[in-house]
C-alpha cells in the first residue's frame, strides 16, 4: 500500500513539474514576432545603410519616412524585449506591420539601387 501511494505521488509530482515547465516556456507568437523582428531589422539596416551614403541625391521626404520607420521599429524591439506578455492579436499586428514593412524596404532599396545605377 504505501508503494502504492508512494509511487502514485511520485507520479503526480512528475506531471506536475512538467506541466509547469511546459507552461513556463516562451509565447510561440512572441518567437513569431521577434524573427520577424529581426528579418526587417536587417532590411532597414541594408537600405538605412544605402540610404545614409547616397542623401545628398535623395528625396527628403523617403529619408524622413525611414526615420520614422526606426523610431517605430525602436517601440517595437522596447516591446519584444520588455516582460510585458501582450496578447495574440498584439503579436499577430506586429508580425503583420513587420511583414508589411519588410517587403516596402526591400522594395525601396531595389528602387534606390536602380535610381543610382542610371
Amino acid at each position: 500500500m504505501k508503494k502504492s501511494i508512494t509511487c502514485i505521488l511520485t507520479i503526480t509530482m512528475v506531471l506536475s513539474l512538467m506541466f509547469c515547465i511546459v507552461g513556463c516556456g516562451d509565447n510561440v507568437k512572441k518567437q513569431e514576432a521577434i524573427d520577424a523582428f529581426n528579418t526587417t531589422s536587417t532590411s532597414f539596416d541594408e537600405t538605412a545603410d544605402l540610404i545614409n551614403e547616397n542623401a545628398e541625391v535623395l528625396d527628403e521626404e523617403l529619408i524622413s519616412v525611414f526615420q520614422e520607420m526606426s523610431s517605430l521599429l525602436g517601440q517595437y524591439k522596447e516591446l519584444l524585449e520588455g516582460e510585458d506578455e501582450l496578447t495574440d492579436e498584439k503579436y499577430d499586428e506586429i508580425i503583420e506591420w513587420l511583414g508589411t514593412a519588410d517587403d516596402w524596404i526591400k522594395d525601396t532599396k531595389n528602387e534606390i539601387e536602380t535610381a543610382l545605377a542610371q
